[in-house]
């Protein structure tokens, strides 16, 4: 987008935003990564996750995480936003939730009305599981399976993992936010993570 956000007079630092550089997971037989991944699995998926901010005024912006799949295709791929608005309920162990579902679907969350209500334990435990389950649909992907009659089923499965197991904790700024509650990509902060990642000797200098 080209609309800039309003610019903070002496941008401070207010937390830490995570980067997931996510590439198609190599311990799984190629022809499976293309049935779950397709013609992503060449490319490289990036997620940036912004945890909740309140600012000065006592205003609360809500967590976000942006993604984008960067490929030979679309080297310059858009971001695209998610904004955490609904807080689920928790789930029992060994749930659907818990062992492979991958997104809000068939998970109870708290009305409006009821969570201003809850423990901050409750509220944190919730804000926790949204974002787990955002997550997890950047990283779980499915696959139709049919048996010997024809029938079909859904496998669920992790395809993607992290590069090299590192993901990158980077500063962001009042500024950064303000960038982001105008619907702009906040350069500073992929400015900081490439900085990072060229520290990293695993990590290509060009992504595909």
């Amino acid at each position: 987008m080209t609309t800039h956000a309003v610019a903070v007079a002496t941008p401070k630092i207010v937390g830490k935003a995570l980067y997931l550089e996510m590439i198609a997971d190599d311990t799984i037989p190629e022809d499976e990564v293309r049935q779950f991944l397709g013609w992503q699995h060449k490319g490289t998926k990036q997620v940036l996750v912004f945890p909740q901010y309140q600012d000065d005024t006592g205003k609360v912006i809500e967590p976000r995480i942006m993604s984008r799949l960067v490929s030979e295709h679309s080297p310059r791929a858009q971001w695209d936003t998610t904004t955490i608005r609904d807080y689920p309920k928790p789930v029992g162990e060994g749930s659907e939730v818990e062992t492979g579902y991958s997104g809000y679907s068939n998970v109870e969350c708290y009305a409006r009305d009821e969570f201003p209500d809850l423990t901050d334990k409750e509220k944190h435990d919730s804000r926790v599981l949204g974002l787990s389950l955002q997550l997890r649909r950047q990283l779980v992907d499915t696959r139709n399976v049919f048996d010997l009659e024809g029938n079909r089923s859904t496998e669920v499965r992790q395809a993607w993992v992290v590069r090299d197991s590192k993901p990158i904790s980077v500063e962001i700024t009042d500024q950064d936010y303000f960038e982001l509650e105008q619907g702009n990509t906040p350069q500073a902060v992929i400015r900081r993570i490439n900085k990072v990642r060229g520290t990293l000797d695993k990590f290509p200098a060009k992504l595909s």
